[in-house]
């Protein structure tokens, strides 16, 4: 064998992982005696040189493997699955994001504003998310960035939710009160602060997209409608449409109202025409819903053995897409332009993780296609607010 070949020899050889270099040696020396003299050694023969000192590199190889202090991959090594975010991000494409989970309030808007687990009862974002407003203790709280509280409202009560109108003027919240909940006004600079109905449940207001008339769910049971301009209200009873109503979603940009029961949702486009209705088989119940372009709905559905989101035809109900998972979920929000929506699934025992699922196509998968926050509570229920 010649000097230089024996010198890439050897500097390879001390490349690659070994168990000992008196194992290699041994290994080395035993192949090219079995050559014979070097001046009878053919270039076959190195190659099984070669081949003597891999296999018995790769037995240590396989040793350390074993002993886990070198992991082995065949082929192409898989990517390592994107860690979920344990602190809020805003969206792309979005100003800003609120989630309300077992009591604690993440938050993040593009305006600077951010808060991780801050102690409130409800928390809502105001157009473009320059401001928010939270329930603290007995108060309704306005939030700038910088750490300005604009304004503060006493309330005599905990605050249950909010909502703040498509033109930012005003924010309707229910208060709870002994004995009854109350639905109340309040402008956007925190005055002047008035009563709108003395019984109330405790469900978050819907507003018209034009801002002049806000959904509530009166005492009841039953959808109702306060009108601004004239102070009437509206109410219709849709409990034969799955029972008494929990939740209340006006479309962004017609005023046609969803109206969610435990077994069932009920549309009204016209307070002079009957609501369409679309139920579900029990044990199913649903938990919210969310209007996406061209006026469909999508519900959130938690099922015996998991959850489906089903998108709806805003016309006539009928069912044109349905994802499915093993995941309870918790929560609902469309995004601002309504082509996507933000959902909170249940990952495992007081485990939730917060993200963006496309809209559903028939028989697809529920599944997080951006994971936005990762956090541990007992919350069955989620609250998001997505501008």
């Amino acid at each position: 064998m010649s000097t230089e070949l024996e010198r890439q020899l050897r500097a390879g050889f001390d490349r690659l992982p070994k168990p000992t270099r008196e194992a290699s040696d041994r290994a080395r020396a035993a192949a090219l005696v079995a050559l014979g003299p070097s001046h009878k050694r053919s270039r076959r023969g190195l190659l099984l040189v070669a081949f003597a000192v891999a296999f018995v590199l790769g037995a240590g190889a396989a040793a350390l493997a074993a002993t886990g202090n070198l992991h082995v991959h065949l082929g192409a090594v898989p990517p390592a699955p994107r860690p979920v975010p344990t602190r809020l991000s805003v969206p792309s494409g979005s100003h800003g994001v609120a989630v309300v989970a077992g009591g604690k309030l993440w938050l993040a808007t593009r305006a600077g504003l951010r808060i991780e687990g801050m102690p409130v009862s409800a928390a809502e974002l105001s157009p473009r998310a320059l401001y928010a407003v939270v329930g603290i203790g007995s108060s309704l709280v306005a939030l700038a960035p910088g750490n300005r509280r604009p304004w503060v409202q006493q309330t005599d009560g905990p605050v249950v939710s909010a909502s703040w109108s498509p033109d930012g003027l005003k924010i309707a919240y229910v208060v709870a009160r002994p004995g009854a909940d109350e639905l109340r006004l309040i402008e956007g600079d925190g005055s002047p602060d008035r009563l709108v109905v003395r019984r109330v449940r405790p469900v978050k207001p819907s507003w018209r997209a034009d801002s002049l008339a806000v959904a509530y769910v009166d005492a009841r049971g039953r959808a109702a409608v306060f009108h601004l301009s004239t102070g009437l209200r509206r109410t219709f009873d849709t409990r034969s449409c799955g029972g008494a109503a929990h939740d209340v979603a006006y479309d962004r940009h017609a005023p046609t109202l969803a109206v969610v029961s435990a077994h069932g949702i009920a549309v009204v486009r016209r307070w002079n025409r009957p609501p369409s209705c679309a139920t579900l088989d029990r044990p199913a119940e649903l938990l919210a819903a969310g209007w996406l372009g061209r006026s469909q709905i999508l519900l959130a559905v938690n099922r015996s053995l998991g959850s489906s989101l089903q998108r709806l035809s805003g016309t006539n109900l009928n069912e044109a897409g349905a994802a499915f998972g093993s995941q309870g979920l918790r929560g609902l929000a469309a995004a601002p332009a309504g082509s996507s929506v933000a959902v909170a699934l249940q990952r495992s025992a007081g485990v939730v993780d917060i993200g963006i699922v496309s809209s559903p196509q028939l028989r697809a998968r529920l599944k997080l296609n951006r994971p936005w926050l990762r956090i541990r509570t007992p919350a069955r229920a989620v609250s998001i607010s997505w501008r």
